[in-house]
């Protein structure tokens, strides 16, 4: 339950926020990334970071689960100020976003790096935390189907304007701190029955910054996580053009209920994955099935990026690949990473602080900075999106290489560095 209110908080933004601030707003695309961009990676690292630092200094007074309570309590406010913006000059409402992202960056940080770090402690068995982690992925098929089809339901039905996005934020700050409160008292039930004993102060000393630095180095880490912010740059990239791409490229007038369509046939395809997941897992090792995932999920994309006429069915049916593909890298780099920070419970919070980050980066890095300056860079104009008017066939391309062609090339990447230095 709690990644319900974890994937919330990640897809919206990602979804629907660059659209907001381009279509909605009129922004400048490399302005509005940039303004979403700026939070991530300031506060979202800083705050990651330090809270994964102090769950773990903290755990033997404070439990990682009663983070989840802070994160409860300050989602609703970060939520609703995020979509509420005031009618100021373009680079006032661009500032804006800026220090209300910060705030939300910083909500997100309190409660999703101790949630991540949890896992790690209810199991020292590898094969298991590849089962919770996949169970991880079936609520996170929910929060997606909350963030990304309901949501822009929510959007579409109340006209598209900016008053529809507040009464989505006002629908999210109901659903994110419910979900939180849950997997808090779940939390401590789960613990208790797998035998989790209590931590105790153990007057562990501080780590200085070398010290975390030459931890985090570590090849079985360091590796795995350059991979995956690759991946997540990539996947971060076609999510946030996905609204682009069905609007202009596959010509769409009712692009936001088409993704509302798509999302439910990418949750569909991460639960029916999971358990063809857990099996070859078990039986190959989580390497290979990392592998094949990765390259599977850039292949499908390249494809995706060039039958933008193919019509809907064929959409639905690249779109279900491509999500069985994303939830299968998704499912064993989460299981690796659990994997080391199990086995090193002194870090478990550091280790897990630093995964949150990357993951915010590479997703903000490729879903907002990279595809708002190609967008701008092959001319996208806010004000004729604004008015509903057509793009230019060149900014039309540079949709289709935001969407598909180079997220594709990035996980490709991210697959050959695995298989070249990688080990589990």
């Amino acid at each position: 339950m709690g990644q319900v209110a974890g994937q919330v908080f990640r897809d919206v933004p990602s979804l629907l926020l660059l659209f907001f601030m381009t279509n909605v707003l009129g922004i400048e695309p490399a302005l509005a990334g940039a303004a979403i961009f700026v939070p991530k990676l300031v506060l979202g690292v800083g705050c990651d970071m330090a809270v994964g630092i102090l769950s773990d200094r903290w755990k033997h007074r404070f439990a990682r689960r009663w983070w989840l309570l802070v994160g409860a309590a300050g989602a609703p406010l970060a939520i609703i100020l995020l979509f509420h913006v005031p009618d100021l000059p373009m680079s006032g409402k661009a500032a804006y976003v800026t220090a209300a992202f910060s705030l939300y960056m910083a909500v997100f940080a309190s409660f999703s790096v101790p949630y991540l770090a949890i896992a790690g402690e209810l199991s020292s068995d590898t094969h298991q935390r590849t089962v919770l982690m996949a169970w991880r992925l079936v609520f996170t098929a929910i929060g997606v189907l909350v963030g990304g089809s309901v949501a822009p339901y929510i959007v579409q039905s109340n006209g598209g304007g900016q008053g529809a996005y507040e009464e989505m934020a006002r629908f999210l700050a109901l659903v994110c701190p419910l979900a939180l409160g849950v997997a808090f008292f779940g939390a401590a039930r789960a613990a208790r029955q797998a035998g989790v004993a209590p931590a105790v102060a153990s007057g562990a000393r501080r780590l200085s910054f070398g010290e975390a630095l030459r931890v985090l180095a570590a090849p079985r880490f360091s590796v795995l996580l350059g991979s995956n912010l690759l991946q997540l740059a990539g996947s971060g990239m076609a999510y946030a053009s996905m609204l682009y791409f069905l609007t202009y490229n596959m010509a769409r007038t009712d692009a936001f209920q088409l993704i509302g369509g798509l999302v439910a046939i990418a949750c569909t395809a991460i639960i029916l994955a999971q358990p063809v997941w857990v099996a070859l897992a078990k039986r190959v090792g989580k390497k290979p099935v990392y592998l094949l995932s990765a390259i599977g999920y850039g292949t499908t994309y390249l494809v995706w990026a060039f039958c933008a006429d193919a019509g809907t069915v064929a959409a639905y049916v690249l779109c279900f690949i491509a999500s069985a593909f994303n939830s299968g890298w998704a499912l064993l780099s989460f299981s690796m990473m659990s994997d080391i920070a199990g086995e090193d419970q002194k870090h478990a919070g550091l280790y897990s602080g630093a995964w949150i980050a990357v993951d915010k980066i590479g997703f903000g890095l490729g879903g907002t900075l990279l595809v708002g300056l190609l967008l701008s860079g092959f001319g996208f104009d806010s004000a004729r999106a604004v008015m509903g008017q057509a793009q230019t066939d060149l900014a039309i391309r540079g949709v289709m290489l935001a969407f598909g062609v180079v997220p594709a090339l990035l996980n490709l990447t991210a697959a050959a560095i695995f298989w070249r230095f990688g080990r589990t």
